[in-house]
């Protein structure tokens, strides 16, 4: 059986410029590989800088790898085209309110991406909308709120909503939960739990809490200084780990 997502050998540079005509090549990313079952939630840990957002970016496609391959159901992303990626591959970000535009309606915002994505005529699409409103916990009213009339969690909840309304396969979340209150936070996980579990989604979730990898992943992946440390099933790299660094990352609980 083909697996959702494979990752072999994904890695990422850049050049940092230090003279008119010369270059650093700065090494974000060592060569990695790991794959990501459907409806399988992957964490990935690992302290600032240590690689695991430019994992997301590029799997979400924010960004292009310097070498390896992506694939999507046996295909790769290269070949994909972009409006499929956007479809099947979506983001929640860490800052819910600047990821929002402050201009637009929470209605418009999420409507343009089903009127770019589908052919149904506009009262199906506003309906739609509604009804992917509600599936995260908010009112049909809402579609009319500008986003700095929402609270903290309920604007997470938009960028939920804006997150399924193509019913995607993958949702990579880049530190989404961590600026929410620990209350508001374990509703908003308790959401994208029944999310997955009625949609059938996998999640890549980019986190710093081991206590929130433990209750979500199904695998863990450990970056250290742009590398691999250790992949795992979440429960055999919990109880077992190999790694002095992972030993040390579970018994401190953050990063």
């Amino acid at each position: 059986m083909t697996k959702l997502l494979e990752v072999e050998q994904l890695s990422k540079s850049y050049r940092h410029k230090t003279g008119l005509f010369s270059g650093t090549k700065i090494v974000a990313l060592e060569p990695l590989s790991f794959s990501l079952e459907r409806g399988e939630t992957l964490a990935i840990m690992g302290e600032t800088g240590s690689g695991k957002s430019t994992i997301a970016r590029l799997i979400a496609g924010a960004e292009k790898p310097s070498g390896g391959e992506i694939r999507l159901n046996g295909k790769p992303l290269q070949a994909t085209d972009y409006a499929e990626r956007c479809r099947n591959i979506r983001m929640i970000f860490q800052d819910s309110l600047r990821s929002l535009n402050p201009q637009i309606t929470v209605g418009k915002q999420l409507k343009e991406a089903v009127r770019f994505n589908t052919n149904w005529d506009a009262a199906t699409q506003q309906q739609h909308v509604v009804e992917t409103l509600r599936k995260v916990g908010l009112l049909p009213d809402h579609y009319h709120f500008y986003p700095h009339m929402l609270s903290s969690g309920q604007q997470q909840r938009v960028c939920i909503a804006r997150a399924i309304v193509l019913a995607p396969q993958i949702i990579v979340a880049d530190e989404a939960f961590v600026s929410l209150d620990p209350s508001i936070r374990a509703q908003i996980i308790n959401l994208i739990l029944d999310l997955q579990q009625d949609m059938g989604i996998s999640f890549i979730f980019v986190s710093h809490s081991t206590e929130i990898v433990k209750h979500v992943a199904d695998k863990i992946l450990i970056m250290h200084r742009g590398k691999m440390i250790e992949f795992g099933p979440t429960q055999v790299l919990v109880n077992h780990p190999k790694e002095t660094y992972t030993r040390h990352l579970l018994q401190t609980g953050t990063l």
